[in-house]
């Protein structure tokens, strides 16, 4: 269960793209290119900078809790599932005022 929080934030930042520039092929590899190097560029960041901690890809993995290795001190699994729920629920409000605004019969 931890580790499918990752695929469905992913899907989800998939849905936002793909409804924002309607475009379902710039969605699946925007997406499939984040999933692969988003967690590299977090981690390089990671050794410098504190404001990592806020970034979407240092709370996907929430594996790293159950073996205490947090990726940025002061990260505990409480403060992951809100930044995650802020991602999700900015995600999904820009999809549907974007949606909502665009002309169906175009």
């Amino acid at each position: 269960m931890l580790k499918s929080v990752d695929v469905f934030i992913i899907a989800t930042m998939a849905f936002m793209i793909s409804a924002v520039f309607r475009n379902s092929s710039l969605a699946i590899g925007v997406s499939l290119f984040l999933l692969f190097k988003g967690p590299n560029v977090t981690y390089l960041l990671a050794m410098r900078y504190e404001w990592t901690k806020y970034i979407l890809f240092a709370n996907t993995n929430l594996l790293q809790y159950e073996t205490g290795s947090a990726i940025v001190e002061g990260m505990n699994f409480g403060f992951s599932i809100a930044i995650l729920a802020v991602y999700y629920t900015a995600f999904q409000l820009l999809a549907f005022f974007v949606f909502s605004k665009r002309d169906v019969a175009a």
